[in-house]
């Protein structure tokens, strides 16, 4: 899923803004893909993230090109992020990966993928969740006019975050601060892997919006319709515009939602 629409919203976008687990050995003998698990459909292990029933543990890859890592304020509001709303008694750890500088310009889905592919190396190991989230020094190859996408989740345990387009609504002087745009994207991103809206964790009420446009992500849609909610497709948008005193949250009918599917 993408942040969004820039108009210029997160996928988030900016207007302005998925699992079966293998084992064992193929028919030919060949050894099972051990990183398959981690190649799944986006929202297909949203429970595995919220619940401790299989995993009671998760390991973050932060993974970025020189000069994009996120701040450590961003980190320390993910950690906070995560102890609020996930089921994870054996607690969350950061691994960081510098990935070398990408030459190709504006970033694909394909491109995203071969990147992690070739950096990509925290895996579901025991009890513990993998997870790659990749802060780019490139923007989304999708973006068009004035849309921008800020970020995107795009397999299960995947998501990318565009740091160029991040640090260009972050240079106003009334505009909101890079650390701000990264808290909120990043937070986004990781409600689509959590099942949200409607994505692998099923709604207690009915809020997706149908009629919100599509934010530029592999999934149409896919948020909240409340207004003050963290998934709501403008919301990154909105963030885009002005400088915050409280970063946007879940709303009450998301929360309802992740309670449900084993989260806090």
């Amino acid at each position: 899923m993408t942040l969004h629409k820039i108009t210029p919203y997160f996928t988030l976008l900016f207007t302005f803004l998925i699992l079966s687990c293998s084992s064992g050995s193929d028919s030919d003998n060949t050894p099972a893909d051990p990183t398959l698990a981690n190649k799944q459909a986006l929202g297909s292990s949203a429970r595995d993230f919220l619940s401790a029933e299989e995993f009671t543990s998760m390991n973050v890859e932060i993974a970025y090109v020189d000069g994009f890592k996120p701040s450590e304020t961003t980190l320390s509001n993910l950690r906070s992020f995560f102890t609020e709303r996930l089921n994870k008694p054996n607690g969350v750890t950061f691994t960081e990966t510098v990935v070398p500088a990408t030459s190709v310009g504006s970033l694909n889905r394909d491109e995203y993928v071969a990147i992690e592919n070739d950096n990509r190396t925290v895996f579901n190991e025991g009890d513990a969740l993998g997870v790659w989230v990749f802060f780019a020094d490139q923007n989304s190859e999708s973006d068009e006019g004035n849309s921008r996408i800020l970020g995107t989740a795009y397999r299960n345990t995947s998501c990318i975050i565009f740091g160029t387009t991040l640090r260009e609504f972050s240079r106003g002087i009334t505009g909101p601060s890079l650390t701000q745009l990264e808290t909120i994207t990043t937070e986004h991103e990781f409600g689509h892997l959590f099942g949200l809206v409607n994505l692998g964790t099923e709604m207690v009420r009915d809020h997706e919006d149908e009629t919100a446009d599509d934010d530029g992500g592999e999934t149409p849609n896919k948020h909240c319709d409340q207004e003050d909610c963290l998934m709501y497709f403008q919301t990154v948008a909105d963030a885009t515009s002005t400088a915050m005193n409280n970063l946007p949250t879940f709303g009450e009918f998301c929360l309802e939602d992740l309670r449900a599917n084993g989260g806090k």
